[in-house]
């Protein structure tokens, strides 16, 4: 009787371990399907700013009034030395030592300076064919080895596979055009790139908001990579899908209840560039998008 109580009870004490042991485990899986959630979101992100940068330099757009610039300038400190002419009977080798001397202390002293100023950017001056194309290969590599990491991570949580694996496509054929100096193909690959980032937003859970930005974001960015061509009325197609994603953003009172402005304030960018496209002005087109792009990107 009592080695049947001990042995019941040993059989108690490992169904409790057991429980235990899964609630551990299912806390622990939960856990880490929340932190791979936040990890993600972060990726995208960084994608984002690295896409949409390189979107921006081949046009010499920059989302800064001013950069600094460093310049170094050369200063020379001349010292001079007098000599005394009193006594010419020294002899021939002190003579040869004191012009040694006096010939070292007289040469000029070279001090490096660096001066930084403050340069103010203009879209409508900037040179648009001036393009940095070492910098935007350097920023394509980086992309390139971020997503290695990336795609992990989508997988982890189940993203569809073949979402993945065009992105994947897409960046090769990037990586090519970047790699050829092609502008116009590498506009249009590097939008098409970003398209991806609200499709994988959108599996991601509670993320719905984030989502409609960036759905947003891309169709401006469509249309921003197809004025290199001229091609106004997919821009305006583009802007007009830009406009109905917003509204879903501004639609959410629950979501732009702390930051009516910003939202208030972008929705008013979104429609003056809407506007300007009547005068199919590329300079005016990219003024316009650069302060849209942006109050985007404060929301």
């Amino acid at each position: 009787m009592v080695k049947k109580m001990i042995k019941s009870r040993a059989v108690y004490l490992v169904l409790i371990a057991i429980l235990i042991l899964s609630m551990i485990l299912l806390v622990g899986c939960r856990n880490r399907d929340e932190n791979i959630n936040e990890k993600i979101v972060q990726e995208l992100d960084y994608l984002d700013t690295k896409i949409v940068s390189i979107l921006n330099s081949l046009n010499n757009i920059t989302l800064k009034n001013y950069t600094l610039n460093e310049k170094e300038i050369q200063q020379e400190e001349n010292s001079s030395n007098s000599t005394s002419e009193g006594n010419k009977d020294e002899n021939t080798n002190e003579q040869k030592e004191s012009d040694s001397q006096s010939s070292n202390s007289s040469k000029a002293e070279e001090t490096n300076i660096t001066v930084t100023s403050m340069e103010p950017k203009s879209v409508l001056s900037n040179n648009k064919n001036d393009i940095d194309w070492n910098m935007i290969k350097k920023d394509i590599e980086t992309v390139n080895e971020a997503w290695s990491i990336v795609l992990l991570d989508l997988s982890y949580i189940n993203v569809d596979n073949d979402d993945i694996l065009d992105f994947s496509s897409m960046l090769n054929d990037t990586l090519i055009s970047i790699k050829e100096e092609n502008k116009a193909a590498t506009l249009t690959n590097c939008a098409k790139l970003y398209s991806y980032i609200p499709k994988f937003e959108k599996q991601l859970k509670d993320n719905e908001n984030i989502q409609n930005i960036k759905q947003t974001k891309s169709y401006l960015l469509n249309a921003y990579s197809l004025v290199e061509q001229d091609n106004w009325v997919d821009i305006e197609k583009n802007i007009t899908s830009s406009e109905n994603s917003y509204k879903n953003i501004i639609n959410n009172n629950e979501y732009i209840k702390n930051k009516e402005y910003k939202a208030n304030r972008t929705y008013v960018l979104l429609k003056e560039l809407q506007s300007s496209l009547k005068y199919k002005d590329k300079d005016v087109f990219y003024l316009k998008y650069k302060n849209l792009i942006e109050s985007l990107n404060t929301l």
